[in-house]
């Protein structure tokens, strides 16, 4: 309810209507106040109303801007390689749901290759465990140094042929 009600405020029709009612007041006011006095009150209404006007947009834009949000990369590199468990550790994107089939490719002669087929095993706050589920022999042997992770990207995107070969692997 709370952002239902600050996204109304700072539309562009809630900035708007805060305007006219703020020159409305100043309206209201010239009619009760002498304006034609010695010190002239329409310069300090006008000034009052530029300057309302003005803070109303910056809030706008300032809150437009907290509303933003970079959307996650589509693939992470490994961090770490568990040998005993056969797991990559990533860290956590949004992207990478439980149980999603993922690629791990390794890019050689500036093309991607699928070396190795995942699942996402466990998602935690900060990091996400894929277990290795299909070694497609690209590699001799799963990478483990941290200078090996690096050549390896993991993706929630797998070709078609590689899922029916991670499909009849799992029916045998």
């Amino acid at each position: 309810m709370k952002d239902r009600i600050l996204n109304s405020i700072f539309s562009l029709s809630g900035a708007s209507i805060a305007i006219g009612v703020v020159g409305f007041m100043s309206g209201i006011v010239s009619i009760f106040i002498d304006v034609d006095s010695q010190l002239s009150i329409k310069w300090l209404l006008l000034i009052m109303l530029l300057a309302v006007s003005l803070i109303l947009i910056l809030l706008k834009v300032v809150y437009d801007l907290s509303q933003f949000t970079i959307p996650p990369p589509p693939f992470e590199t490994p961090i770490k390689y568990v040998s005993d468990e056969q797991v990559f550790v990533i860290k956590r994107n949004e992207n990478f749901l439980n149980n999603i089939v993922v690629g791990c490719y390794i890019q050689r002669d500036e093309i991607d290759r699928l070396a190795y087929l995942g699942v996402v095993h466990l998602v935690q706050d900060k990091v996400i465990q894929i277990k290795v589920r299909a070694d497609l022999q690209v590699l001799e042997k799963i990478p483990e140094s941290a200078d090996e992770l690096d050549r390896l990207v993991i993706r929630p995107v797998v070709p078609v042929s590689a899922l029916e070969q991670f499909n009849n692997l799992e029916t045998q």
